[in-house]
């Protein structure tokens, strides 16, 4: 997954996100019952991308099939967006819900709601073949001034460099995840931090060659920045009854084996599976 989404993004939509909560719904009113369910979604393999007969799928859309049936919710109509514009798409009332998986994030609280988590992932870092520059960390990368660390723009990654110290100079920012592979392969950056998972499955799927993940990678936790996120589906506050039918959906099938069934062909895998159910709410 991509993804995720950097905290700076709760300064643009916390305005409208708070209007629309004065606004308020009636719980009869749930999205997704009467109308289709409006699902607000970015590429981001392998947590959402088009397969090629343009189908939206990855991990989140697929998931979201699963948990809109068994929370007796009707049909999903998915909205594209760019990366960077999700929440504010959803503050706009664009859509009802964000699929690529948002970490978990104690400050978007205030501004969205989060359902329960659906998967775990952890940070790696993508290198050039045989990792020339002996990087494993992203404090390897700020000590070195003439390093340049490849981010996709608006996610947690790059909120994460800027604590460990990098300046926005040595930081290339990327739209999508094969915009910063190419930098990678072409020498104009020298690491793409991305998750372990997204990593993978782009190694896997993608063709690039003259690339690995570096390893070890050793991820050093940060204040307000855990080296690890939890990934979950976000509405707008003022929808508790959808969550409440979502965290109910999820909490049954994501432990199950049809679960592990569903996302496996993505990278997804039992270490994976949320170990523990932070509180949403």
């Amino acid at each position: 997954m991509r993804t995720t989404f950097v905290l700076a993004a709760a300064l643009i939509v916390a305005t409208a996100l708070t209007l629309l909560v004065m606004i308020g719904t009636d719980d009869s009113e749930v999205p997704g019952t009467t109308q289709p369910l409006r699902a607000l979604y970015a590429i981001d393999p392998p947590f959402a991308f088009l397969d090629r007969t343009g189908r939206v799928t990855g991990v989140a859309p697929e998931l979201l099939r699963v948990l809109s049936r068994e929370a007796g919710l009707g049909e999903i109509e998915f909205v594209h967006s760019d990366f960077g514009q999700l929440l504010h798409d959803l503050a706009m009332g664009r859509g009802d819900i964000v699929v690529n998986g948002a970490f978990v994030s104690s400050e978007l609280m205030q501004q969205v709601r989060f359902t329960t988590p659906f998967a775990r992932v952890s940070a790696a870092m993508l290198v050039a073949a045989g990792n020339p520059r002996g990087l494993h960390s992203l404090e390897d990368v700020a000590v070195r001034p003439d390093t340049v660390l490849a981010v996709i723009d608006e996610s947690v990654e790059l909120a994460r460099a800027e604590r460990a110290g990098l300046s926005r100079s040595r930081i290339q920012r990327h739209g999508d995840t094969p915009g910063a592979v190419v930098a990678i392969i072409e020498g104009r950056a020298d690491a793409f931090v991305l998750t372990d998972v997204s990593l993978r499955y782009m190694l896997a799927n993608s063709g690039f060659t003259g690339i690995e993940m570096a390893t070890p990678f050793v991820s050093t936790r940060q204040i307000g920045q855990p080296d690890r996120g939890d990934p979950a589906f976000v509405l707008r506050l003022q929808d508790e009854a959808l969550a409440r039918r979502l965290d109910q959906a999820i909490t049954a099938f994501v432990p199950s084996d049809d679960y592990l069934e569903l996302v496996m062909p993505f990278g997804v895998g039992a270490v994976n599976i949320p170990a523990a159910m932070p509180d949403t709410r």
